[in-house]
């Protein structure tokens, strides 16, 4: 992994199916980046215009300091793959593995060498005789990656090759994604619809929202300080309420109050925090040190409680407003009472994050 942008994407412009398409940013060399953001937000068309398979209005792409706007697609050192894997249904999958290393005639023992080797990176081992037709969905996407990886790319490009397999696949493959990116240094953005997918893998989250980049960042940072309320809500469950709230939920010692400075913008001021940093309790007493300034919702009254596996979801209404809290056990009664510490707390005007 490398300071140095490998990749650079200056001053995109792009007109996609009636969407205006706005980006700027680079990628430094070896990183693997997740592209995230709802249906119709830009993200396949961000990666074609990478590949060359579109070509923007305005703007420049540089890969290795070289303008690359202008080339065809054959002509970048660019592997893109749909997520419909485009393998060659009347090749068998040495076949497909072969054919970047045959367009540029490289000599037959050095393809079948390459081609062995990727089919064992990829635990393909058996399936070296078979056609498109008789593989599964992840076999499918094995090929695919390989062939990519064949053409020696200076970028891999990925576009939700992961949608079409159930739970258990995915998990598996986007760490196999992971290992390979790591192994082969090979710098690659990642198309996903899956926050989990983006936060478990990646090493910069780039979210778009309605062609432009709405938050761009390390994992952690995309989903732990969000810039915006838009950008908090799409990378996972969050608690916002109105500012004026804490008149009504602070807990604070004598000593501590006028430490706590009570100052509302309007009422676009909203406090954020997330469900899992809510300490809970199914009576008014919360285990929750007194002398840690906090919001306590008292007694409110629990509406839905799903179950998702290691914790449940408990949706609950106090004065009115929804609030979100995760529990390791589910609750014994109708009400929770649940805190949330000042320090877990962001605050956001206008949709936009304040920073302090």
């Amino acid at each position: 992994m490398s300071d140095k942008p490998l990749l650079i994407c200056e001053n995109i412009k792009k007109t996609c199916s009636k969407l205006n398409l706005e980006f700027d940013f680079s990628v430094s060399e070896g990183d693997l980046v997740s592209v995230i953001g709802p249906s119709g937000s830009g993200r396949t068309c961000l990666l074609k215009l990478i590949a060359g398979l579109e070509r923007p209005d305005k703007g420049s792409i540089l890969i290795r300091d070289t303008n690359v706007t202008g080339l065809d697609p054959e002509k970048r050192k660019v592997a893109y793959i749909p997520a419909s894997y485009a393998l060659f249904p009347n090749m068998t999958v040495e076949q497909n593995i072969g054919y970047p290393m045959r367009t540029k005639k490289l000599p037959k023992d050095e393809i079948a060498a390459q081609t062995r080797n990727l089919v064992d990176l990829l635990h393909l081992e058996g399936n070296d005789k078979k056609r498109p037709s008789e593989l599964s969905a992840s076999e499918k996407y094995k090929v695919a990656l390989a062939r990519a990886l064949a053409s020696q790319p200076d970028i891999l490009l990925l576009d939700e090759i992961l949608s079409g397999l159930d739970s258990k696949e995915r998990h598996a493959l986007r760490n196999q994604i992971r290992e390979i990116q790591k192994t082969t240094g090979t710098t690659t953005l990642f198309v996903t619809n899956s926050q989990e997918e983006a936060l478990s893998i990646s090493d910069r989250i780039i979210l778009l929202n309605e062609g432009h980049i709405e938050q761009s960042g390390a994992p952690e940072e995309v989903y732990r300080r969000p810039v915006s309320e838009f950008s908090a809500r799409f990378m996972g469950e969050c608690n916002i309420l109105p500012y004026d709230i804490i008149l009504k939920t602070l807990r604070v010692p004598e000593t501590e109050r006028s430490k706590v400075i009570y100052q509302c913008y309007g009422p676009e001021h909203r406090l954020l925090f997330r469900p899992e940093d809510m300490v809970v309790n199914d009576m008014p007493g919360l285990p929750f040190p007194e002398f840690f300034p906090h919001l306590r919702f008292e007694n409110a009254r629990i509406t839905r409680v799903e179950y998702i596996g290691k914790e449940y979801l408990v949706t609950a209404v106090y004065d009115d407003l929804v609030i979100k809290v995760y529990t390791v056990y589910k609750p014994a009664s109708d009400c929770i009472t649940a805190g949330i510490r000042m320090t877990k707390i962001l605050e956001f005007n206008d949709g936009r994050l304040i920073r302090h």
